[in-house]
């Protein structure tokens, strides 16, 4: 049996995740702003809105935290049906989860990933998982301004948004 230390020392880690992060960011060329040692914010380009994801480091916790925030801004009024919506996102998803932050009534995606001393992050996972946070956000990016943006839609069955036809035309 192995038994995994429940804290991690600093130098434990080989390369530090947020400078590999940084590294890709450039190379991207991306804009992004380094925090400090455990923390970068990026801005990702996509084709319909730009996303802020912020990536920490918590060495101590032993994870490294992704929250990307969907630049939707949630009104008092679409605030109930945005909750229900990110619930009914969430059961879609295998890989982190949808929050309505309520100081700022944003929807973010989050996800914290555990590791051990032995977690070894290159450029390529990294740009996995920011491949993959992009993905799901742009999956539900639309379901989510659709309800803020037009009140009759509140009621909209997340199944509607996933149809695939099929058949010839």
């Amino acid at each position: 049996m192995v038994i995994l230390p429940t804290v991690m020392e600093e130098d434990s880690l080989n390369v530090n995740p947020i400078d590999i992060t940084e590294n890709l960011a450039t190379k991207m060329n991306l804009n992004f702003s380094r925090i400090d040692d455990n923390e970068i914010s990026i801005q990702l380009k996509t084709e319909t809105p730009e996303y802020i994801l912020s990536v920490i480091l918590k060495s101590d916790y032993e994870i490294i935290y992704f929250s990307c925030d969907m630049n939707l801004y949630v009104t008092k009024e679409k605030y109930n049906a945005i909750v229900d919506a990110i619930v009914k996102a969430n059961e879609r998803i295998w890989v982190g989860h949808f929050d309505l932050i309520s100081t700022s009534n944003r929807i973010v995606y989050s996800l914290t990933i555990p590791f051990v001393s032995s977690f070894f992050a290159d450029e390529e996972v990294m740009e996995s998982i920011i491949q993959l946070i992009m993905d799901e956000c742009n999956r539900f990016y639309n379901y989510f301004s659709l309800i803020i943006e037009n009140a009759e839609l509140s009621n909209l069955s997340i199944n509607t948004l996933f149809l695939e036809s099929a058949g010839e035309a």
